[in-house]
């Protein structure tokens, strides 16, 4: 019996495939669309280049479904989402940073709903 698609992990691949182009390719206007101030700096391409493959991990539990893996993009995603939420209330980033969080912990929660409906 085939595994049920994970429609939200599906999404999250999208969406870091999308982030992780731009950081490439046009970091700064990624940046600026959300109010961070532009770099010179090679690292914002690295993280791309981290991020990006990770799109590829989150396609393959999305057709596979296996639980412990789904579990580990939820926790990873929660991880993320909070992490960047402490990064605005402690000053370190702009209010900006709080749409990337949400991403995040919306889709782990969607995630999340969709596991229970199994």
């Amino acid at each position: 019996m085939q595994n049920k698609p994970f429609y939200s992990l599906y999404a999250q691949a999208v969406y870091v495939i999308l982030t992780g182009i731009q950081l490439i390719f046009v970091p700064n206007m990624l940046l600026s669309m959300f109010g961070m101030p532009a770099t010179t700096e090679v690292w914002i391409k690295v993280l791309g280049i981290v991020i990006l493959p990770l799109s590829a991990v989150y396609y393959a539990i999305s057709k596979q479904g296996n639980k412990s893996a789904v579990n580990a993009t939820v926790i990873s995603r929660m991880f993320v989402g909070v992490g960047f939420t402490l990064l605005y209330f402690t000053g370190q980033a702009p209010v900006s940073i709080i749409l990337f969080a949400g991403i995040d912990i919306l889709t782990a929660v969607w995630t999340r709903i969709e596991q229970g409906s199994r």
